[in-house]
C-alpha cells in the first residue's frame, strides 16, 4: 500500500477525566475537528516515499494521534535525539488516556537510533510510522533500495514491525515536529487556545493534539501486472527482432555468396532450372563477328619464314549429369585421322606481316566441323556468310542468334552452356533462389561416393578406348600409317583466324530491292519460327519466386518476410 496522502489537522477531544461532571451533551461529544481558522491544518500529497507496507490496511486509510515514541533513558540516542526533537513534543503520555490509534513520526538520525525508534514504537499501538531526514529538502526522499535507509541487516527490519513505515520531506517533517510540540499542553498554552476554550460544550481541560490521516493506494512494491506484461512484451518484441535481424543477414549472406558464383560462372540458374534468363543486347553487340571460311578450303599462303603450326585434336567431353569430364587435347605434328564418332581437327593460318590489325582476330574454332546454322538450319557459305561465334565456341547466323539470346534464352542452343560474360549476374538473387540451389545441391550430395567413382573410371575406360580405336581406324583405312609424335616445345596458343576487313554480303546474287526486302522478311520469319520451335523443346523452368507468390497465402508472405529463415 503506497502512501499518496497525508492530512493532519487539530482534533478537540474530551478529557474522561472530568466526564463524571460533565454534561451529557458534553459526553456524547467525543471529539470533533477544529476549524483551520482557528487550528494547524495541512494536507501534503506529493513526495512521498513507502518504505515498507507491511501491515498496512487493505481500506486504503490510516489515522491516529501524530506523536514521537518515547526512548529509554539508558538508550544511546537518548541523548542525541535531544537536539533534533523539542522538549515539549507530544509523547504518549500527552495523549488522552483512552484507546485512540498513534501515528509516529521520528527523525532518522542514524542506523542505531533508527533501530531504537522502531523498537520504542513497536511497544505503542502504532498504526504507522513516519520517518524524516532532518534537513530542510522538500524533494521526495530516497527511494526503499537507497542505501540511505540501510540499516544493515539485509532490510529485515521492513518486515519485523507490526505496522508499515513512510518517509516525508525533511522540510515538511520538521513543519509537523514543530507543530506537535505547540499542541501538547494545556487548551489555554495551545495556539489560538482562549479561542478555543470559549467554544460551546467545550471545557478548558479537554484536549487539543494533532490527528492524521494518512492516505494509501492499492499498490505493492511488486510491478503490476501491466508493467509485468509491458516488461513480458518488450523482451518478445526485442528476441524477435534478434531473431528476424540474424536470419536477414544470414539469409543476406547466401544471396552475395550466390551471386558470386553465379558471376563467376560456377553456377548455371538457367540451367539448374531455376530461373529464366536472356542476355542483354549490349552483351550481344559484343560477341565476335567472322566471315565462315570452310575447313576444305585450301589458308592463305605464308611467308617465307614459317611458324611451326599445329593441328588441335580434341575430344569431346563425356558428361554424366551435371559433370564434365575434359579428356584432353593431342597436339600433333602431322595430320591425324580422326574417327567417325569423333571430332574433326582444325587448321587455321594468320599472316602474321599484316599491318592492319583488324585483319586478324582470335577465334575458338571448335574441335568439329560445323557447318550448318543449329537455329535456322542453313549452311555456311564460305568467304561468304557472316557468322557470330558465342563464348562457347559455336557459330551462328548473327540475326539468328541474336534473336534466341535476346529473347528466349541465355544458353548455346546446341551445347547449353551459358552465353553470358564472366563476372556479370544477370538478375537479382532472391532467398527462394537461393533455397531452390541449396536444394538442388543437397540432391545431387546425396550420390555416393562409390557410385561417383565408378562413373570416374567408367568415364577413363570409355576415353582409352576411343583414343585406340582411332589410332587403329588411322591405321587401318590410312593409305600410308603415320606415326603420332606428341609435341611438348610448342605450347597451345589460341588459333588466329584470317577475315578481311570488307565482309562481302551473304547472297552472291545481286536482287533488286523488292525481292531482298521480302527474302529478308520471310528469313526472319522463319527465324522466329524456329526459336518458338526450339523454345517449346525445352524444359519448362519453374521460378521459384512465381511459384511462391503464386501459391502461398498473404500470411505466410509476411511471415516469409520477417523471418526469412522459415520460409
Amino acid at each position: 500500500m503506497s502512501l499518496t496522502g497525508i492530512d493532519t489537522f487539530v482534533l478537540l477531544v474530551v478529557n474522561q477525566e472530568w466526564s463524571n461532571t460533565a454534561t451529557a451533551a458534553q459526553r456524547n461529544a467525543g471529539a470533533a475537528r477544529l476549524s483551520s481558522n482557528i487550528s494547524f491544518a495541512e494536507n501534503i500529497d506529493e513526495n512521498l516515499q513507502t518504505l515498507s507496507t507491511h501491515n498496512a490496511d487493505e481500506d486504503g486509510t490510516i489515522d491516529g494521534f501524530l506523536y514521537v515514541p518515547d526512548l529509554l533513558t539508558t538508550d544511546s540516542c537518548y541523548n542525541i535525539s535531544k537536539q533534533y526533537l523539542p522538549a515539549n513534543v507530544t509523547r504518549q503520555a500527552n495523549l488522552p488516556p483512552t484507546d485512540f490509534n498513534l501515528v509516529a513520526i521520528v527523525p532518522w538520525i542514524s542506523a542505531n537510533c533508527t533501530m531504537e525508534f522502531l523498537a520504542a514504537a513497536r511497544l505503542d499501538p502504532c498504526r504507522a510510522l513516519l520517518f524524516y531526514i532532518p534537513d530542510n529538502n522538500t524533494t521526495q526522499p530516497p527511494p526503499p533500495s537507497s542505501e540511505v535507509w540501510d540499516l544493515s541487516d539485509g532490510g529485515v527490519w521492513k518486515s519485523v514491525n507490526q505496522y508499515p513505515v513512510y518517509a516525508i520531506p525533511g522540510a515538511v517533517g520538521k513543519v509537523l515536529i514543530h507543530e506537535i510540540s505547540l499542541y501538547s499542553g494545556n487548551m489555554t498554552n495551545v495556539p489560538f487556545g482562549h479561542e478555543i476554550s470559549e467554544l460551546p460544550q467545550t471545557d478548558p481541560r479537554d484536549y487539543v493534539r494533532l490527528y492524521t490521516r494518512l492516505t494509501t493506494t492499492n499498490s505493492s512494491e511488486l510491478p503490476s501486472f501491466w508493467v509485468f506484461m509491458v516488461v513480458v512484451l518488450v523482451i518478445a518484441v526485442v528476441t524477435l527482432g534478434t531473431i528476424s535481424a540474424s536470419m536477414h543477414l544470414i539469409q543476406r549472406s547466401r544471396r552475395k555468396a550466390l551471386e558470386r558464383r553465379v558471376a563467376s560462372g560456377e553456377v548455371n540458374l538457367e540451367a539448374l532450372g531455376i530461373k529464366h534468363l536472356t542476355v542483354p543486347q549490349h552483351f550481344i553487340d559484343e560477341l565476335p563477328l567472322f566471315i565462315y571460311v570452310s575447313e576444305e578450303q585450301t589458308p592463305p599462303p605464308l611467308q617465307a619464314t614459317k611458324k611451326p603450326t599445329e593441328t588441335i585434336v580434341e575430344e569431346p567431353e563425356f558428361r554424366d549429369g551435371s559433370s564434365a569430364i575434359p579428356l584432353g587435347a593431342y597436339h600433333t605434328s602431322e595430320v591425324l585421322y580422326v574417327p567417325l564418332n569423333a571430332p574433326t581437327s582444325q587448321t587455321v593460318h594468320v599472316d602474321d606481316s599484316a599491318s592492319n590489325p583488324d585483319s586478324v582476330l582470335v577465334h575458338k574454332f571448335l574441335p568439329y566441323a560445323q557447318p550448318t546454322c543449329a537455329i535456322c538450319l542453313e549452311d555456311f557459305e564460305s568467304d561468304i556468310t557472316e557468322i557470330r561465334e558465342i563464348p562457347c565456341g559455336h557459330i551462328f547466323h548473327p540475326d539468328c542468334i541474336d534473336m534466341f539470346l535476346g529473347e528466349n534464352s541465355s544458353l548455346c542452343p546446341l551445347c547449353k552452356k551459358s552465353a553470358l560474360p564472366v563476372g556479370y549476374c544477370p538478375t537479382k538473387i532472391s532467398n527462394a533462389m537461393v533455397r531452390a540451389e541449396r536444394n538442388l545441391r543437397k540432391l545431387r550430395s546425396t550420390v555416393t561416393v562409390h557410385d561417383e567413382e565408378q562413373d570416374a573410371e567408367s568415364g577413363d575406360a570409355r576415353l582409352h578406348r576411343q583414343n585406340w580405336r582411332s589410332i587403329m581406324k588411322g591405321r587401318i583405312f590410312s593409305p600410308t600409317p603415320r606415326r603420332v609424335t606428341v609435341s611438348h616445345a610448342v605450347p597451345l596458343q589460341p588459333q588466329p583466324v584470317f577475315m578481311t576487313n570488307a565482309m562481302p554480303a551473304r547472297s552472291r546474287v545481286q536482287e533488286d530491292d523488292a525481292t531482298a526486302e521480302d527474302l529478308e522478311a520471310a528469313r526472319q520469319e522463319l527465324v522466329e519460327q524456329r526459336v518458338r520451335e526450339l523454345a517449346a523443346t525445352r524444359a519448362p523452368i519453374q521460378d521459384p519466386d512465381v511459384i511462391q507468390a503464386r501459391e502461398r497465402p498473404t500470411w505466410r508472405k509476411t511471415f516469409a518476410a520477417v523471418f526469412p529463415g522459415f520460409s
